[in-house]
């Protein structure tokens, strides 16, 4: 099956259907095919054979035909070349159509699409802000691409990023990523001296201490910014003197069991729409800040909720246009305020809730526990709730002040 940029270039040139009579066709076709005319689609008739030939080939058939001894009889003639001739007289149609010929070339010198391939670690926004730094954007001239700089760049600017090949085709800038899976870079050891304090208030539940040494055990209660694991540790002798303090960089898992209380609240009033069935649609044309919407009137003035879709013109392959087509569907609505019932109170509430403990798991731990209630308040409702957890508590923080001792230890 011919492609639409094969049949665009046949429509272009101008072809014809022929009928041939005579006594030697096969013949006819050899000679069409040893001369390396293009035909297609043939078919016998009771008059004849019937068959496509391009313009620029048909021409070339009659020496053809006196050896073969056919004769032939043009059935129909289709084509730019047709359509020209036919209207030489309208003038202004010609012009329309040459004018539409040259915007389709004058497009096609830039670019009107960006697309990426196989970037996961990079979003297609933080890719086009580098892009736009690069001086590469949208509706720009394709000679001013430097796909080797613009490859070159990117494996500098973005680590993660292994390979990369840019090509231009068409009116559209493909540019394909292929990223690093392990890791780029594997984290310094840090010898700093430091301790570890507690970042919220909890009860202990596990602590496993890898260097340093323990302040509090499984089960004590601690406060916010309490320390958790000493960084400075005491050298002792066989008589249970201090003969040097040293300082390590403390490190270690220490869990707790800790609870979050939160509020939030809500009006007692709330708006509903309700759809009434009556729908909308309509169609539009988008081209840069320009749009042109056709809707059906509305003769009620009613409230409308509508939903949009754009597609980019593309007319073949790579061949992207910056035009967009909308297609636009409305649907009829009313709006009312009245108070919650309380199932929609208990949805609110869970929907609160669930905000609130999905921030908290982002964070890594591990729910244990999770109240809410709902009471009046005022002209509004609260939602009160708690969470109980288990999390990682110890944060670093470093050393500043040294005892004399160390430093004397530490240049023996």
């Amino acid at each position: 099956m011919m492609s639409l940029a094969g049949r665009i270039s046949r429509w272009t040139g101008g072809y014809v259907q022929a009928r041939i009579e005579g006594y030697m066709p096969e013949r006819f076709f050899n000679l069409c095919k040893n001369s390396r005319l293009e035909y297609w689609t043939v078919r016998q008739k009771k008059e004849g054979y019937f068959f496509y030939m391009a313009l620029k080939d048909f021409y070339r058939i009659r020496p053809l035909l006196r050896k073969s001894r056919m004769s032939m009889r043009i059935v129909s003639r289709k084509g730019l070349p047709f359509v020209i001739r036919k209207n030489q007289k309208r003038k202004a149609l010609a012009a329309a159509f040459l004018l539409f010929f040259i915007l389709l070339y004058v497009l096609s010198l830039f670019v009107w699409d960006i697309s990426f391939e196989g970037n996961h670690h990079y979003s297609r926004e933080t890719l086009l802000d580098y892009l736009e730094e690069e001086n590469i954007t949208y509706g720009m001239i394709k000679h001013g691409v430097d796909c080797d700089a613009l490859e070159e760049g990117m494996r500098s600017r973005f680590p993660e990023i292994t390979w990369v090949s840019a090509r231009v085709s068409g009116t559209r800038l493909l540019v394909k990523i292929k990223e690093n899976e392990v890791l780029s870079s594997i984290p310094k050891q840090q010898n700093e001296p430091c301790e570890l304090i507690a970042s919220s208030k909890g009860v202990i539940t596990r602590m496993v201490v890898r260097q340093g040494k323990a302040a509090v055990a499984v089960g004590d209660e601690v406060e916010e910014g309490q320390r958790l694991v000493e960084g400075r540790l005491s050298i002792l002798n066989d008589g249970a003197e201090v003969v040097r303090i040293a300082y390590v960089h403390a490190d270690g898992d220490i869990y707790a069991r800790t609870r979050y209380d939160y509020e939030e609240e809500f009006p007692q009033y709330h708006t509903v729409r309700v759809k009434t069935g009556r729908e909308r649609k309509g169609a539009g044309i988008a081209a840069g800040p320009y749009r042109l919407r056709f809707l059906f009137p509305d003769f009620q003035k009613s409230s409308w909720s509508y939903v949009t879709n754009m597609t980019q013109v593309c007319l073949f392959g790579d061949f992207y246009l910056p035009l967009y087509v909308e297609k636009i569907r409305g649907e009829a609505f009313v709006s009312y305020e009245r108070p919650y019932t309380d199932q929609e109170k208990k949805e609110e509430a869970e929907k609160i809730q669930k905000k609130y403990v999905e921030n908290l798991m982002e964070k890594g731990v591990q729910i244990i526990e999770n109240n809410v209630k709902i009471q009046e308040y005022g002209v509004s409702w609260k939602v009160e709730g708690s969470v109980t957890c288990e999390e990682q508590i110890g944060v670093e923080r470093y050393i500043t002040e040294f005892e004399e001792t160390s430093e004397t230890d530490e240049r023996n």
